[in-house]
């Protein structure tokens, strides 16, 4: 039982922490561009507090709710996002196509897809159980359904999306047991389909060639990278000072969402950097203790997959900030300003919170994952 409440108080903190930073850094980081843009100065920070607030309500009403009546839902929750994302080809309904207008609401479909992921191939792996390891009856029919996703993502066009959505479904086929050959056979073949798609649009050509030399594209496409560089770069140790920073002042584009670790490495410095990296690196540690000690092999794969999802788009984000990795376009969870993100984030850490609450105090499973993993080895051996 202490262990359970532990970790219950654990991810408890570890959320609200993370919500009430991004809250602080949101109205830091944006005044500047409310200001220009609205003559609001807090503008962006009171809509995030309004998003903040309803996430609150949706992270009270997922921890309540009995994990399980999640896999009873996961065909409608998936084409029902599904559903959501086609609408925003609609012309009227969204002009960007990737935000949907509802009256004076804005909301990223593609945010709840990802959610909705996890519970179908969670929810799947507990059907096909041994299947799996058919390509055909086991790992083909998740493989439709990514394609679908991630095809609706490259129309938007979302290429970040895409990478989040694919990463995802991977990682959850092979904590359910796929053979590792079929994987890797198919992150063979989604190479020749990525240089495709980046040579196919300007933009992303822009964006990978300014990962490569920014300084050559200073003008152009490396212009936000290399002001995300001078902005961690000139906080040096301790940073400028909590709203202190000078490229959040309409120097760096999207210095509150896509780029907001930049301003907090500007303004709190190397360790206040390191602090976020160590907050999720301890909710990815959470993450884990609940997916080890779930009582059924749904909630084991419910916790891994949402814990992945939210551990693996920080450190994407991240590393697009500090130039590690191309521009994705992806938010830091929790923290980044947009709605529709936080609302999710906070609406799965409910969820991570519910499978807590009912493990009881149960052991860790790593014997039955072991096992699990040795009988998937005796088949491929056979």
């Amino acid at each position: 039982m202490g262990d359970r409440v532990s970790v219950e108080a654990g991810l408890t903190l570890t959320t609200i922490a993370l919500v009430l930073f991004g809250l602080i850094m949101v109205a830091s980081s944006s005044f500047a561009t409310g200001q220009a843009l609205y003559n609001q100065p807090y503008y962006f920070f009171l809509k995030q507090l309004f998003a903040a607030g309803v996430g609150l309500a949706t992270l009270l009403i997922c921890r309540s709710l009995d994990y399980r009546f999640w896999s009873k839902l996961d065909m409608l929750l998936l084409f029902g996002t599904i559903g959501l994302t086609v609408l925003t080809f609609v012309p009227a309904l969204a002009p960007d196509r990737q935000w949907l207008k509802l009256g004076p609401l804005a909301v990223q479909p593609t945010e709840f897809i990802k959610f909705a992921l996890v519970v179908y191939v969670a929810s799947y792996l507990v059907r096909k159980a041994e299947a799996i390891q058919s390509f055909s009856e086991g790992l083909l029919p998740p493989l439709i359904i990514l394609g679908l996703a991630a095809g609706l993502a490259a129309l938007q066009p979302d290429f970040g999306m895409l990478l989040v959505f694919s990463t995802i479904v991977l990682f959850m086929l092979f904590l359910g047991g796929a053979r590792i050959w079929h994987l890797a056979g198919l992150l063979s073949a989604t190479i020749p389909v990525i240089f495709v798609l980046t040579i196919s649009a300007p933009y992303r050509m822009g964006r990978l060639m300014a990962f490569l030399d920014p300084y050559k594209y200073s003008t152009t496409d490396g212009f936000q990278l290399i002001q995300s560089l001078v902005a961690i770069g000139s906080g040096g140790p301790l940073g400028r000072g909590l709203g202190e920073s000078q490229q959040k002042l309409l120097y760096l584009p999207q210095s509150y969402n896509d780029f907001i670790f930049a301003v907090v490495g500007e303004e709190l410095g190397l360790w206040g950097a390191v602090l976020i990296v160590a907050i999720f690196g301890y909710l990815a540690y959470l993450g884990l203790q609940v997916a080890l000690r779930a009582p059924d092999r749904f909630g084991m794969y419910l916790a891994a997959g949402i814990t992945f999802s939210l551990v693996m788009q920080a450190i994407i984000n991240m590393g697009v900030a500090t130039g590690i990795m191309p521009v994705t376009g992806l938010t830091l969870p929790f923290i980044s300003y947009g709605g529709s993100s936080l609302i999710l984030s906070m609406a799965m850490a409910g969820v991570l919170l519910n499978i807590a609450k009912q493990s009881e105090g149960r052991p860790a499973r790593l014997e039955e994952m072991r096992s699990a993993r040795r009988c998937q080895v005796a088949w491929e051996r056979s």
